[in-house]
C-alpha cells in the first residue's frame, strides 16, 4: 500500500512538473490540466508555480488603487440566490441616491483620501433610465476630474440597453462620451448554465457576460474579469470559466485584472432555501488564486487578492500565492455587509503597511492601472 501510495505521487508530481512548463513557457493549459490543480494537486506545490509565474511578471512590486465603492442603489429585479444586498424596492431601506447625493458622498472621500478609481454599481433598478446614467456621469467627471469610473456590471448594461432600444455597442459609446471609462466584472459569478439557474441567474445571463464583454473590448473599453467560487460549482465549472475569459483575453486583450472571490452566504437564499451555511475556506481561496495564476499567466497579469472577503491576513496570504495586486481601499461598502459580515474601512495606509511588511513594494496605480507613485518596503 506504501509503495503505490508513493507511486500514486510520483505521478503526480510529474503532472504537476509538466503544467509548470507549460505554464512557465506560455503553453495553454486544457481542461483536464485544471481539473487535476482543482481535485489533486498540492496546494503549496501550486502556489510555489504561481509565485514563480507572478515574480517573473511584476517581481516583487503589488499595486493597489485609492478606491471608492458607491453603491447608487439597491433595488434590483434580478433577485440572485446569492445576494443579500438586493431590495424589491417596497421595503423601508429600500433606495436609489440621487445625483446630488451621489456627488455630495464622492466629496467626502474625493479630496480626503486621494480617490482615483470610483467603483459605482448597485442593482438593475427598472426606474432609471439612461438619462440618470448619463447626467450622473457627466457630473461626476466635470466636478471630480481625476476620477475613473469603473461602473456598472453586466446586467446593468444590458437592462438599460433593452430599456432604451439601443444596442449593446451604441449604448456603450453613450456610456463612455458620458464619462464611464471602464467596466467592472460583476455578473461573472459562474457561466455555467446549470449553476447560474441554481443561483438564481436568468438563462443565457453567463454567455450574455461575455458577450457585453467582448463588445466593450471590441470598443477600446477595458474591464475586469471575476469568478465566485464556493456555492454550487465543482471543478469543470471553474475550469470552463477560467477557460472562457482566457480565449475572450486572446482576442483583444481587454480584461485588465481577474478576481476569483469565495461566496458569502449570510442572509441569502442560498443560504436560507439551499444549506450553503459556511463560505468556502482559505485552502480554496488559496487554490483558485494560485490556479487563476497559473491558467492565466503573462496574458492576464493582474490577479487581485480579494482581500474584502476575506480579510487583510488572506490578502497577504494571496500574494505568496501569485496575486500581485492588492484591489482597492474601502469606504462604506453596503454589499458585504448586508451578508451579516463586517468589512469596516480600509485605508491606503493599512495596505501599504500590509505589502510593506512582507518585503513587497507597494505601487499606487490608478483605474487603468497606471502608475501613480512606488513606496519603498
Amino acid at each position: 500500500m506504501l509503495i503505490r501510495k508513493m507511486e500514486c505521487a510520483k505521478v503526480m508530481d510529474a503532472r504537476l512538473e509538466r503544467i509548470r512548463e507549460k505554464a512557465l513557457n506560455g503553453d495553454d493549459l486544457n481542461r483536464d490540466e485544471i481539473k487535476f490543480m482543482y481535485d489533486y494537486a498540492s496546494l503549496n506545490s501550486l502556489g510555489s508555480i504561481a509565485r514563480e509565474i507572478s515574480q517573473e511578471i511584476s517581481g516583487n512590486r503589488v499595486s493597489f488603487v485609492s478606491n471608492l465603492i458607491l453603491n447608487y442603489t439597491n433595488i434590483c429585479n434580478v433577485r440572485c440566490h446569492f445576494c443579500a444586498f438586493y431590495r424589491i424596492g417596497k421595503e423601508g431601506d429600500s433606495y436609489a441616491l440621487s445625483e446630488d447625493q451621489v456627488l455630495e458622498e464622492i466629496s467626502r472621500y474625493y479630496d480626503k483620501y486621494g480617490i482615483t478609481q470610483l467603483l459605482i454599481q448597485g442593482g438593475v433598478n427598472p426606474s432609471l433610465d439612461l438619462e440618470y446614467y448619463t447626467s450622473l456621469f457627466q457630473s461626476i467627471r466635470k466636478k471630480f476630474p481625476g476620477l475613473g469610473i469603473h461602473g456598472l456590471s453586466t446586467s446593468e448594461i444590458s437592462f438599460i440597453s433593452k430599456k432604451s432600444r439601443m444596442s449593446v455597442p451604441d449604448l456603450l459609446e453613450v456610456l463612455r462620451k458620458s464619462g464611464l471609462e471602464t467596466i467592472p466584472g460583476a455578473g461573472a459569478e459562474i457561466f455555467s448554465d446549470e449553476v447560474r439557474k441554481k443561483i438564481g441567474r436568468p438563462a443565457g445571463s453567463g454567455k450574455e457576460w461575455l458577450s457585453i464583454m467582448e463588445d466593450a473590448h471590441a470598443m477600446g473599453i477595458r474591464t475586469s474579469a471575476t469568478m465566485m467560487f464556493g456555492h454550487v460549482e465543482n471543478s469543470l465549472d471553474r475550469a470552463d470559466h477560467l477557460l472562457a475569459i482566457r480565449d475572450l483575453q486572446k482576442k483583444y486583450g481587454g480584461f485588465m485584472s481577474f478576481t476569483p472571490w469565495n461566496f458569502e452566504p449570510g442572509n441569502t437564499k442560498l443560504q436560507t432555501e439551499y444549506g450553503i451555511n459556511h463560505r468556502a475556506g482559505g485552502d480554496a481561496v488559496l487554490r483558485n488564486i494560485a490556479i487563476s495564476r497559473i491558467v492565466f499567466g503573462k496574458l492576464l497579469p493582474v490577479i487581485q487578492t480579494s482581500w474584502l472577503t476575506n480579510g487583510v491576513p488572506m490578502g497577504q496570504l494571496a500574494i505568496t500565492f501569485g496575486a500581485n495586486d492588492w484591489g482597492g481601499t474601502i469606504y462604506d461598502e453596503k454589499v458585504i455587509p448586508a451578508t451579516g459580515r463586517e468589512v469596516g474601512n480600509l485605508r491606503k495606509e493599512t495596505i501599504i503597511q500590509s505589502i510593506s511588511s512582507m518585503g513587497m513594494m507597494p505601487v499606487e496605480r490608478d483605474n487603468l492601472y497606471r502608475e501613480i507613485r512606488t513606496y519603498a518596503s
